[in-house]
């Protein structure tokens, strides 16, 4: 049995290509309470919170593995992968499901000739660009969002001190899987729980 987070878990979906199975602890996360009203009545032999990936109400090492279904590609990476660190026993293991460029190319379409959503989406490929070339992305009026590449991946997870770093697109989408590293230490961060967060999650 694996303590697992379910990272922007939604309706409680979990990724389909994770291998999660009926034994493992899940708690889901997300920000919207809509969504997790609804996974609640799925899913009540789970857990679920509300928090953001940036700041997860979490002790260190609560989890052997966290999981999460194109919810990072709205969050800042950088800052969750920080945290995913912090929260995951050294050892721990990540299985991501991100947005490739052709995704945002073809949102992008979409919002023409609207000017708001097509200049948002001009910012969503600039910010991949950037997270492309350095590993870290920016963020306007508080919103994230990029597109990512088996480049910048690799270099935001190595510098959050994952390794064995592996990708694949079974279907169309980027699925990343790391492990971190057992020499690993945590980043400190403000307790909230001395286990996984909130007790009234369910």
């Amino acid at each position: 049995m694996a303590r697992i987070l379910d990272l922007g878990c939604g309706k409680g979906n979990l990724p389909v290509r994770a291998g999660v199975t009926a034994s493992d602890e899940v708690v889901g996360l997300d920000i919207n309470r809509q969504a997790l009203a609804i996974a609640r009545e799925r899913f009540p032999e789970r857990s679920f919170c509300v928090g953001v990936g940036e700041r997860l109400p979490f002790a260190d090492g609560a989890f052997d593995r966290i999981v999460s279904g194109v919810a990072l590609p709205y969050m800042n990476i950088s800052a969750v992968l920080a945290e995913t660190r912090r929260v995951l026993i050294p050892g721990g293991s990540v299985f991501l499901s991100l947005h490739p460029l052709r995704f945002t190319i073809r949102e992008l379409r979409e919002a023409l000739p609207r000017p708001i959503p097509s200049l948002f989406r001009l910012f969503v490929i600039l910010n991949g660009i950037v997270l492309h070339l350095t590993g870290c992305s920016l963020s306007v009026r508080g919103r994230p969002e990029s597109f990512q590449t088996q480049r910048s991946m690799r270099r935001a997870l190595t510098r959050a001190g994952f390794e064995q770093i592996q990708f694949s697109r079974p279907d169309g989408r980027l699925l990343v899987q790391a492990v971190l590293s057992s020499q690993s230490s945590p980043v400190r961060a403000p307790q909230l729980s001395s286990s996984y967060g909130p007790m009234n999650t369910r």
